[in-house]
C-alpha cells in the first residue's frame, strides 16, 4: 500500500513530465523518510492537494473548477482501493476473480491516457457494478476498424496486449470519432468483451478510477 501511495502521488507531481513543480517534486523527496503506511497515506493525501494547486495555480478559473472537484472527492474515503475483476473481458491482461489496485483521485489531475485501464459502471447496469476496460480513444479521436485492425486517426494501433487469436480473428468496430467530455474503451479480450462497440463512447464522469497495480 506504501509503494500505491508513492505511485498515485508520483502520477499527480508528475503526470507525463520528467518533473513537476518544485513543491510537488520536495513532497515526493520527503515520501521516503515517512516510515509508518498510515503516515504514507496521509503525507500522499496532503501531496496530492499540493500538487492539484501548483498545477492550477497559473490558472485561476480553472483552479477554481479543480477546486470544486477537489471538494466533492473530500467523499472519497481512500485515495485507492483494490477492485474485484469480474469478467472474463480484459484476458489475458488482467484475469477473472483477480484483484487490482484503483487510484480513485490521481487520475482525475493528470488526466486519462490512451492505453490507461479504467473503471466505470456497466452502462445500464447498476452503479455498483463496475467493469474495467481500456482506453483506444479519446475526445477528437477517429476510431475505425480495417482489416481485424483498430485504427486511430487512420493509423493501425500496435496492441501487444490482444491474446494471439484475436490478431488472428480480428476486430470488427463501427467508424465514430470521439466526442468531447468521452472515451473509447474496448476489452483486450475483443471476442468476449462488451464495450465501445456495444456501448458506444463512455461519459469521462462515469470513470471511478484507474488501475495502477
Amino acid at each position: 500500500m506504501r509503494r500505491t501511495a508513492y505511485r498515485v502521488l508520483l502520477l499527480a507531481v508528475r503526470g507525463r513530465r520528467e518533473r513537476g513543480g518544485p513543491w510537488g517534486e520536495a513532497v515526493l523527496a520527503e515520501f521516503d523518510h515517512v516510515t509508518s503506511t498510515g503516515a504514507a497515506l496521509r503525507w500522499a493525501s496532503g501531496g496530492l492537494r499540493v500538487a492539484f494547486r501548483e498545477r492550477y495555480s497559473s490558472h485561476p478559473a480553472r483552479y477554481r473548477l479543480a477546486a470544486m472537484a477537489l471538494a466533492t472527492l473530500a467523499a472519497v474515503p481512500f485515495l485507492v482501493t483494490v477492485h474485484y475483476v469480474p469478467s472474463h473481458g480484459m484476458e489475458p491482461t488482467i484475469a477473472v476473480t483477480s484483484r487490482h489496485v484503483l487510484d480513485q483521485v490521481a487520475f482525475r489531475v493528470t488526466g486519462i491516457d490512451h492505453g490507461d485501464i479504467v473503471a466505470f459502471p456497466v452502462p445500464d447496469g447498476p452503479d455498483d457494478f463496475q467493469t474495467l476496460r481500456r482506453v483506444i480513444g479519446l475526445p477528437g479521436d477517429r476510431i475505425e476498424c480495417s482489416e481485424g485492425r483498430v485504427l486511430r486517426d487512420g493509423a493501425a494501433l500496435d496492441e501487444p496486449y490482444l491474446p494471439s487469436d484475436a490478431q488472428v480473428i480480428g476486430t470488427e468496430c463501427a467508424a465514430v470519432t470521439v466526442p468531447d467530455g468521452a472515451i473509447y474503451v474496448l476489452g483486450d479480450n475483443r471476442d468476449v468483451a462488451q464495450d465501445s462497440r456495444h456501448w458506444g463512447v463512455i461519459s469521462e464522469n462515469k470513470v471511478t478510477g484507474r488501475v495502477i497495480v
